[in-house]
């Protein structure tokens, strides 16, 4: 079953779909940010021995993915989810956009600590 452009409801009620953008968006930038910023300054950190700056990006762009999620489950609307039907209903593309946001959140939390774990634990050098 496909669905025609003329099917297609306009979204008239255009309040939150920036903040559903952040939702889905803020995720991945925030790991982009950690892995480039860890990448970057492991060197100097093993060399120093102080890891502090990679404590302090992955400890903000942990809580950025966090946010990004809490802002996707705030502007996911409430009712009834139609899994079976394809609609072009502005309310079925917001509930999409809602748990798309949530989704990314999780897999993106859990992948920052995953890249983190090595410098909590101690081994960030390859000793």
């Amino acid at each position: 079953m496909s669905v025609n452009a003329a099917d297609i409801e306009q979204d008239t009620e255009n309040r939150g779909n920036f903040w559903r953008w952040i939702g889905i968006l803020l995720p991945p930038i925030a790991w982009a940010i950690q892995l480039q910023a860890v990448y970057l300054t492991s060197e100097r950190a093993c060399g120093d021995h102080s890891f502090s700056s990679n404590h302090i990006v992955s400890a903000l762009t942990l809580a950025a993915a966090v946010v990004g999620g809490a802002i996707a489950w705030g502007y996911w609307p409430g009712g009834e989810y139609e899994a079976t039907k394809e609609s072009g209903k502005p309310e079925t593309r917001k509930r999409f956009m809602g748990m798309i946001g949530v989704a990314l959140s999780i897999f993106f939390t859990v992948v920052i600590f995953a890249q983190w774990l090595p410098t909590i634990v101690g081994v960030p050098c390859g000793k």
